[in-house]
């Protein structure tokens, strides 16, 4: 039996996101390993104007990696990260922070997968959950902003947002900001 696009998102409560988002965040944490980051979530934000607003804040001098989203669930979802954070994960990818503003192959590569590892983990928590998940596109990397607010995704859309924290491993707090971003077509 198919379910349409419109009966998958309104069966989806936002507590499911949320769940599905945290768990992704587990997925991250595994890929920066047991190294000097810790993954550290903050309030989940289930409305569209504060994720919006979250997201504005959070791409000035960034990385974003957005993936479209298919199948039972339609819109995009996208890994955005500070200038430094990037760096860090990075850092904590390849071995070694990137020293100029221009990322080299494999920096940007390293990026993509994270943010595929991250839509995937997403997809695959959701299906489990409530039987609606889907397929992610292929990693798209920028350094300019998106237009991943609900306006891009059309009426009724829902952005939805998850700030995260890079927290360092010797007590020396936040090193850098990041959030999931996931913006639903109806």
């Amino acid at each position: 039996m198919m379910i349409s696009a419109e009966k998958a998102i309104a069966s989806i409560d936002s507590r499911l996101i949320e769940e599905s988002v945290r768990s992704s965040l587990v997925s991250l944490q595994q890929m920066l390993g047991r190294g000097t980051l810790h993954v550290k979530a903050q309030e989940f934000i289930d409305s569209s104007a504060a994720a919006s607003q979250c997201l504005r804040q959070l791409r000035c001098n960034g990385v974003e990696v957005v993936l479209t989203l298919s199948g039972r669930l339609s819109g995009t979802i996208a890994l955005v990260l500070s200038d430094i954070a990037a760096r860090q994960v990075i850092a904590s990818l390849v071995g070694e922070a990137p020293r100029t503003a221009v990322f080299s192959e494999m920096a940007c590569s390293a990026l993509e997968e994270t943010g595929n590892v991250i839509a995937s983990a997403f997809l695959v928590a959701l299906e489990g959950l409530c039987g609606s998940g889907g397929t992610p596109g292929l990693p798209d990397l920028r350094r300019d902003s998106s237009d991943l607010d609900n306006s891009d995704q059309g009426p009724g859309a829902v952005l939805y947002g998850l700030p995260v924290n890079l927290v360092g491993d010797q007590g020396d707090g936040t090193i850098a900001q990041a959030g999931i971003f996931i913006a639903l077509k109806p």
